[in-house]
């Protein structure tokens, strides 16, 4: 067989069973002689889908692309398409194929063939899963289209092709569309307000059941229906007994069946279309005596989805909708599960279902591992969401750019570090610190602006608005620059914020690990005297004749501390164990500054003495800002400074975690991505 051709596509995509529904490329087969290919213009949102992203059923398959109430306008059909033509108005529903031969598909009702093939989520015959509405543009077999009639609105006929068929089928297969018929719809839902329309076109008499009154006023004064009943009123519901030739139940909680029973005539037909999780209670004695059925429906065949479609044209049947945009589908889920939307919503897919304008996509090359990745892994802030893709030291290269996109182009070297996004207009941000924005959003493990969970650079590829993308310098070896988008903007940005970037000013740095080693070296090339504070005497060659540094201090020697006070302007405090205040306070000059950028998990003991008496300060500090952070890459790019790092393959991750929690690496871990992390076959 040869290749199959691919059309890219963009939708959404349920991942897992979280149910999260999120930005997703994919591939859709080329046109073949009997496909039509159509432009998604608007695709509605049936509790099907709601069930079938959190895997409610336990036959989803991953990632899914809901949507089967599909409308748009065909763009290209195949050679060997007759009934269709570029610019038609058309929709897609529940089904894309079925076998065509067995006594189902004879008989019209492809919907209960046994190879019938879902719209979203089921299998091909090429064995792909198939991909439903939540996206750009559709492909389909010219027998599972239907044609739109010209007088509807294609956002509110959009429901029909699920609701619509649901409802329609059962009242023309069980002859409950004969002019006079009186017929109950229980439930005034999605469901429910479509068939009171079809019921009403059919010329036959509606009553609708409810279990409250409140909805009297819609079913009668605005759908038309001829009657209300409230089923908890046992009054009500004694005078209607015996009275209706047939009732379409679309409620899908459970509820008791025998009261619905009651009001059928003899041979009278309760058909289920709603779909309880729970088994209902079935009292048989009033089917025996009173001849009665119950049976269920699902949607129709094409040719009852074509004729409900063309019924609908003729009497101005649609849906009643609330249109929304494509960032708002995972709270229109959340509302659907609360049955609050009246009553059926509807995606603008068109204008709403873009690639983001600002946004770059590149090929992750590579990326760090920082301490913070450990932290997130084990939940030990007690804020990670999983599954969790950590990283936050990202660099590649530029491979797609939105069409608003000015700072960057396909081929450039770029990177992204803690943060992708902010609200742009607090005092924070305004400032250019983004990243003390109340709303930043981290990398990964925390929601982006349509609710979905961001992913970090453990990954093949990374999409960001630009303005949280870093120009990397040409010079710089990728990996060894990756550390420098957390623990280089980390030391950097104190440096410059707090005034210790002068050169000659006197400048300690704690710990001589990730963070230290850099800060050391950014601490040399602004000009500075550096002095290395550390618990043992080990580190001293590599901090003097390595990395430059001017002194080293053992923080556990007396005399060197004693020897050492009073000569440092400021102080970068890397280390995250729990450690002495009072000796580094001592070490600073008058108005001296102790900046904290290790995070000890228990509070310190802060002696306040030395503050008072010499004006001296302690302060944190966490990354910096994006304009901050461009200015330390362009610096390191200058002086040549880049992290020293262990280059370790995908497969290593979890060994190097282990190491990381032991301090076992010099002095952080970089995992070559585009090497090494290859799906597993």
């Amino acid at each position: 067989m040869g290749e199959v051709l691919k059309k890219e596509a963009y939708g959404l995509a349920v991942k897992d069973e979280s149910g999260v529904i999120s930005p997703f490329r994919f591939s859709r087969r080329e046109t073949g002689e009997n496909d039509v290919r159509l432009k998604v213009l608007f695709c509605g949102i049936c509790h099907t889908d709601l069930s079938m992203a959190i895997n409610e059923w336990g036959f989803t398959s991953y990632p899914l692309v809901p949507g089967h109430e599909i409308v748009g306008v065909v763009t290209e059909v195949g050679a060997k398409v007759t009934k269709f033509n570029a610019g038609d108005k058309v929709g897609v529903g529940y089904m894309v194929s079925s076998c065509g031969s067995c006594e189902t598909c004879i008989d019209d009702q492809e919907n209960y063939c046994p190879k019938m093939i879902l719209t979203s989520g089921g299998k091909y015959y090429d064995d792909t899963i198939t991909y439903g509405g939540y996206s750009d543009h559709m492909v389909c077999e010219e027998d599972y289209i239907i044609r739109i009639p010209e007088n509807l609105p294609l956002d509110a006929t959009a429901p029909l092709l699920c609701a619509g068929t649901t409802v329609y089928s059962p009242m023309k297969y069980h002859g409950l569309d004969k002019p006079g018929m009186h017929i109950g719809v229980v439930g005034l839902g999605g469901l429910g307000h479509v068939a009171v329309k079809f019921a009403k076109a059919m010329g036959t008499k509606v009553t609708v059941i409810s279990t409250s009154d409140r909805k009297r006023d819609e079913a009668l004064t605005r759908l038309g229906a001829d009657l209300f009943l409230v089923s908890r009123d046992p009054e009500q519901m004694k005078d209607a007994m015996g009275t209706m030739d047939g009732i379409i139940d679309t409620v899908s909680a459970p509820h008791p069946v025998l009261p619905i029973l009651d009001l059928l005539k003899y041979k009278g037909k309760l058909i289920m279309v709603g779909a309880p999780d729970k088994p209902l209670e079935l009292p048989v004695l009033p089917l025996i005596f009173g001849k009665k059925m119950v049976v269920g429906s699902m949607v129709g065949g094409i040719k009852e989805t074509q004729e409900m479609m063309d019924l609908a044209g003729k009497h101005n049947i649609t849906a009643d909708i609330e249109l929304i945009s494509a960032d708002y589908v995972n709270t229109a889920m959340k509302r659907l599960e609360k049955a609050d939307v009246r009553y059926r919503f509807v995606i603008d897919v068109a204008n709403t279902l873009k690639p983001r304008e600002k946004d770059v996509r590149f090929k992750v090359l590579f990326c760090g591992i920082c301490h913070s990745d450990l932290h997130m892994i084990k939940n030990e802030w007690g804020i990670s969401t999983y599954p969790l893709v950590p990283g936050h030291e990202i660099v590649g290269v530029v491979t797609e750019v939105g069409s608003k996109v000015t700072k960057f182009k396909t081929g450039d070297k770029v990177g992204v570090g803690c943060m992708v996004g902010s609200c742009g207009s607090c005092d924070s941000c305004t400032e250019g610190l983004e990243n003390y924005c109340p709303k930043s959003i981290q990398t990964y493990g925390f929601k982006y602006y349509d609710d979905t969970i961001t992913y970090g650079g453990y990954s093949d590829n990374m999409v960001c608005d630009e303005g949280f993308i870093i120009r990397m310098p040409d010079n710089l070896p990728l990996d060894a620059a990756a550390p420098l988008l957390c623990a280089g903007i980390t030391v950097y940005s104190p440096l410059k914020y707090h005034g210790l970037d002068k050169p000659g000013m006197h400048i300690g740095v704690v710990g001589l690990g990730g963070l230290g080693h850099v800060a050391v070296k950014f601490a040399k090339a602004m000009g500075l005297k550096v002095t290395v504070i550390s618990t043992s005497d080990s580190k001293r060659d590599e901090a003097i004749n390595r990395l430059g540094a001017d002194a080293f201090v053992v923080s556990r020697d007396q005399k060197q501390i004693k020897d050492a006070m009073r000569t440092l302007d400021g102080i970068i405090n890397t280390v995250s164990a729990t450690h002495s205040l009072l000796p580094l306070l001592g070490l600073l000059k008058p108005k001296g500054k102790l900046v904290m950028v290790g995070a000890p998990e228990k509070p310190l003991e802060l002696p306040v003495m030395p503050l008072i008496f010499e004006r001296k300060m302690v302060m944190g500090s966490m990354i910096g800002g994006i304009k901050e952070t461009q200015e330390m890459v362009d610096m390191a790019g200058k002086h040549n400074i880049t992290a020293d790092i262990e280059l370790i393959s995908a497969d290593y991750v979890n060994t190097a975690m282990e190491r990381l929690e032991k301090a076992d690496v010099r002095y952080r871990f970089v995992i070559d991505v585009a090497n090494t992390l290859k799906p597993t076959p």
